[in-house]
């Protein structure tokens, strides 16, 4: 199993959240992962992101398996009542189905080149 965090937050719109900022808070948070820049955006439109962080679980078979959340309460962890991510993984693991395997991503969104720091694409919608 591997983990990859990409960065897909334009460098001209929120430089907090350009990649250089991002790098120093992986390695300040000593995140285990490799972490990548897409500057382009190509990936995250590719995929759909819509928010920091959006989860994409895949399978041996580059299938997607689970897309979403990590928690339910990130801005919280006190408050968290269910952890989807860990619970994708564990079951995807355990060699069965992801019983929940779409949830509505949590954070903030990704901040596009050329448009305002809370856009977000029309056909972006949260689930119910």
């Amino acid at each position: 199993m591997k983990f990859v965090g990409i960065n897909s937050n334009s460098k001209n719109t929120y430089h907090e959240d350009d990649f250089p900022h991002m790098v120093q808070r992986m390695e300040e948070n000593r995140f285990p992962w490799v972490y990548l820049y897409d500057e382009s955006q190509d990936v995250a439109r590719a995929y759909g992101a819509l928010r920091t962080p959006h989860f994409y679980v895949f399978d041996r078979a580059r299938k997607l398996v689970y897309t979403g959340r990590g928690v339910d309460s990130p801005r919280d962890t006190s408050r968290i009542t269910v952890n989807d991510l860990e619970n994708a993984l564990r079951e995807h693991l355990a060699g069965k189905s992801v019983s929940k395997p779409l949830t509505n991503p949590i954070g903030c969104n990704v901040k596009w080149d050329g448009k305002d720091a809370h856009w977000m694409p029309g056909e972006a919608c949260d689930l119910v």
